[in-house]
């Protein structure tokens, strides 16, 4: 169940500045590098089915986005030019990831 603090309005993969922008309902607007969407992919192969299985992902400075797929009414399926794109970004995982990249700038 989303709420406003996770549900988008808009999702906008900008591809010179290597950035997505996501607008919330709650008026908020995340700034997520294409870099940190990929180095942070939730699928299986990059954080592993424990957290002792996760991969380190390095690398990927000049990835960009080639496609984003709706999943659903609650996630998106992000496809990488390095052609990763098994993970399921959830409107609250994306949501965490903005928290987590304003807590390391």
């Amino acid at each position: 169940m989303s709420d406003s603090h996770t549900q988008p309005l808009e999702i906008r993969p900008l591809m010179i500045s290597r950035k997505m922008e996501i607008d919330w309902a709650d008026g908020h607007t995340s700034d997520l590098s294409f870099e940190y969407l990929r180095v942070e992919c939730p699928c299986a192969e990059c954080k592993g089915h424990t957290p002792d299985e996760a991969r380190v992902i390095t690398g990927k400075e000049d990835v960009s986005i080639v496609d984003v797929l709706p999943v659903g009414n609650y996630a998106i399926q992000i496809h990488f030019s390095d052609g990763h794109s098994t993970g399921i970004f959830t409107w609250e995982y994306l949501r965490r990831l903005d928290a987590q990249q304003a807590e390391t700038a």
